[in-house]
């Protein structure tokens, strides 16, 4: 049995802020501005945001002197631990009213300007009093000193890690033999320690905890004797901002129609309202196979005091299919709300299994509230969703002492990971990991809705500093402005190096569609420092093994420049060609017709890989330069002497070294196809006839650079980006003409003062309701933004075989 002490300090309500365009000092004392008590609620109030990233990175060169910081920064407050000395920790209000994507714009800046705070954790026992300095991952040593600060969940509303081996000593420096960690949860607004603590061999005598954050404090005296390997927890539940409703004023429950019921209750631990969900009855199957359905949960909340965010997590071990799943936030009939719901899951863990653990801040009226939390899986309509999700890595490996650092996992449908992205660099060097096929399987005859394989690998920014050494990434932060299932879009930013050489600003996004995989990642480098060029890259693409590429094809907008036959017995590591640098109009491609495994020891699908660039822009020592270069070299040979080549974006020709002010700007799209039209068993028609006549071919890549080279016309609203389309409505009808297509375009309408809408096809002087809804109000996607208080409306377009179409959307 553990104990559970607790404390809680409340603030009262604060009058509203201001925005101002930059950061103002943090304050150990002053809250920062709240909504008055009694204004209507948005879907998310402004500030309901958080951050957690390393401010130094998490991956280190051996002799990286820089501090091991782990930094909280949310609408409201920041902290920051020094993982080698708590005494260091640093805690302040904000008194600023910055957005989401102006904080992530920021960089550490506010963090910078914290001040001092009072954190404390001790333990006393036999007179003596011993005080927690540090944890395990502080005596590390390597390129991977933080295996022991594990994060758990990561998103836009909540973080949560904990730190392992606590390191308590006396004022002498006697260490305490003990076995403890510190487990931290984070929300926009408050924050609860949680101390796990267990005597290691001998038995304590009237131990007391002792914990402090500034003004927070909370002491547990235990007269009982404590035995050796006996774990007790101890809680300290810090609120900064407005009183967490509590139970005494507000009651949840959560259903389904089978019927089910959960019981949810409120857990000083977590800050949030819980549902646990082990067990969930279907009348459909689940697992690897084309999930259709949905789990829709029911959401009734009682509240007898002043309308509020409800804090809510919905933590599930027994979700579909886990490796692609989107929780919704929708009203009773079914729409959604635009109400963020933060997707967080974990595979790895060997005791916890699956599970899903989905929070948010619900706004909760006087008297009754009603949602469906409605969690789509394969399909969301008629089209397999796309999500993009952080994947906790506790588990994978050593459960105590492994790679737990930000794991972002993308998916189309739930057939497997579509592409997934190391972040913190915690498993390998590169960002790019295991890429992977929608609907592609090993033949005719091959299995169904499994997983697949298109090569592992690829990375972002790849240059090395004057040690030749590789430039790590440092202080990156993640904003999770949408998990999908309709478009997703993720945003980051942080820098290169231990010195922050290179800025860069980076958004990934993927599609709901029904004919390959497609990952859409925009960049921008900005150089602070020199930084050696000649050797390094701005994106690759390939660092797997197991592949070989007879072929590589390149070619822009007007078709093919080129076609060469691999010759066969090339030496590992040898360059192809030198640098090559493209010619004709945007968009650019690079292809590899043949690509295939040279050992399926799976005999699951497999297929090949292609790059489209459609944007380029690189200012670098005053000169511009608006053609992409590329090169590519050998990875491997295979036993028959076949070539395994990757591919690199690299500098400007001739460039040796980038100075500060020199920039970097690009759009790149990563498309997965399969090779012939066997292996394809998706029912889109128009790519299974392109397949049937242009197997192994470069030009399925080209097909989709220049069918997706949109041209489109837009009225009562303004063209932000062509592909992914994006519009920004003016009025309340918004009309707009599409030259072009190929699969499912999406389309997102931002600007809109409500969250519901009506979608059109225009057929001559006639308006035909786009409504390709399963089990109804399925097909779009809803978001929302804060700062302007608007909405946008996501839609996937079928635009296959029709060379112009025009659409309507009138806001409701």
């Amino acid at each position: 049995m553990k104990n559970h002490v607790i404390v809680f300090f409340a603030i009262a309500a604060f009058l509203s802020g201001r925005t101002v365009a930059e950061p103002r000092p943090a304050t150990m004392d002053t809250p920062p501005p709240q909504p008055r008590a009694g204004q209507a609620l948005r879907p998310l109030g402004q500030g309901n945001y958080s951050f957690a990233y390393w401010r130094n990175g998490w991956r280190k060169h051996a002799n990286d002197p820089s501090a091991d910081l782990l930094c909280f920064e949310t609408g409201h407050y920041g902290l920051s631990l020094d993982l080698a000395d708590f005494r260091k920790t640093r805690f302040g209000f904000f008194q600023d009213s910055l957005s989401y994507s102006d904080v992530l714009a920021q960089g550490t800046r506010r963090m910078d300007s914290l001040p001092a705070a009072d954190f404390l954790i001790e333990l006393e026992t036999g007179g003596t009093v011993y005080r927690a300095l540090s944890c395990r991952a502080a005596e590390a040593t390597g390129e991977k000193p933080l295996q022991s600060a594990r994060l758990w969940e990561s998103g836009k509303l909540v973080q949560h890690y904990d730190l392992l081996g606590l390191i308590f000593k006396d004022e002498v420096g006697q260490r305490l033999a003990c076995k403890a960690k510190l487990d931290i949860v984070v929300w926009p607004d408050a924050m609860a320690f949680n101390l796990e603590i267990a005597p290691s061999t001998s038995v304590w005598e009237q131990a007391t905890v002792r914990m402090q954050l500034n003004q927070w404090k909370t002491e547990a005296p235990l007269t009982s004797k404590w035995k050796a390997g006996s774990p007790k927890t101890f809680t300290m539940a810090c609120d900064p901002g407005e009183p967490i409703p509590k139970p005494d004023r507000l009651a949840l429950s959560l259903s389904t129609e089978y019927p089910q019921q959960f019981p949810v209750s409120y857990r000083p631990d977590t800050l949030a309202y819980v549902a646990k969900v082990p067990r969930v009855k279907r009348r459909w199957s689940s697992g690897y196979t084309d999930i259709r359905d949905y789990d829709d949960f029911d959401i009734v909340i009682e509240n007898k005091g002043e309308e509020t965010y409800v804090p809510f997590l919905f933590d599930c071990s027994d979700v579909a299919n886990i490796t692609g799943l989107c929780p919704m936030l929708c009203d009773e009939n079914g729409r959604p709300t635009g109400i963020p719901v933060q997707l967080s899951k974990n595979w790895h863990h060997p005791q916890l299994g699956e599970y899903l653990r989905a929070y948010a801040l619900i706004p909760a009226k006087t008297g009754t509230s009603n949602y469906t939390l409605r969690i789509c899986y394969g399909f969301y309509g008629t089209l397999p969703s796309a999500t993009h999700a952080q994947l906790s890595l506790v588990g994978y490996g050593n459960l105590e002492n492994s790679n737990n650092g930000r794991w972002c996992q993308l998916a189309i449908g739930c057939w497997g990971e579509t592409i997934c992205l190391d972040m913190d660099q915690s498993c390998v060097e590169n960002i790019v990991t295991d890429v992977r096929m929608l609907m592609t399987r090993n033949g005719s005859y091959g299995k169904m809705w499994n997983w697949s394989d298109a090569g592992w690998g690829g990375d972002w920014l790849d240059l090395q500093d004057h040690q030749d050494r590789k430039l790590y990434l440092s202080g990156l932060k993640t904003a999770y402005r949408s998990h999908g299932p309709c478009l997703t879009d993720v945003r980051y930013h942080g820098f290169y190096g231990s010195e922050r050489a290179v800025d860069i600003e980076a958004t990934v996004r993927t599609l709901r569609t029904d004919d390959y995989a497609r990952t859409f990642q925009s960049f921008h480098y900005g150089f602070q420092k020199s930084a050696r060029a000649a050797k390094g890259s701005l994106f690759t693409m390939g660092r797997t093994g197991h592949l070989v590429t007879p072929t590589i094809a390149y070619g822009n907008r007007d078709g093919l420049i080129e076609e060469r036959q691999i010759p066969l017995h090339l030496e590992t590591g040898s360059l192809l060609t030198p640098t090559i640098e493209l010619s004709g109009p945007a968009p650019w491609w690079i292809s590899f017709p043949d690509g295939k495994h040279s050992r399926n020891f799976r005999r699951w699908g497999t297929g090949t890989r292609g790059l489209i660039i459609r944007s380029y822009e690189a200012t670098t020592q005053g000169q511009t330069h608006t053609i992409p270069t590329i090169r590519s070299s050998i990875i491997s040979v295979a036993r028959d002497g076949r070539a395994n080549l990757n591919l690199q974006l690299t500098p400007p020709e001739g460039l040796d070294q980038f100075e500060p002010g020199d920039r970097v700007s690009f759009d790149a799209e990563w498309i997965t196809i399969p090779r012939v039209p066997e292996d394809y068993y998706g029912p889109n028609e128009s790519f299974r006839q392109h397949l049937q006549q242009h197997p192994t071919s470069w030009q399925t890549v080209y097909r989709e650079a220049k069918g997706n080279d949109l041209q489109v016309d837009v009225s009562g609203g303004t063209l932000q980006q062509r592909y992914p389309l994006i519009l920004q409505a003016t009025e309340p009808g918004i009309g707009f003409s599409i030259q072009g297509g190929v699969g499912a375009v999406p389309v997102q309408i931002g600007g809109l003062k409500t969250p519901h809408g009506s979608l059109y096809r225009v057929e001559g002087s006639q308006r035909v309701k786009f409504d390709p809804s399963v089990h109804g109000n399925d097909y779009w996607q809803t978001d929302y933004d804060s700062t302007t208080d608007r909405y946008s409306l996501t839609f996937n377009l079928p635009l296959d075989g029709q060379p112009s179409s025009q659409w309507f959307l009138q806001s409701e």
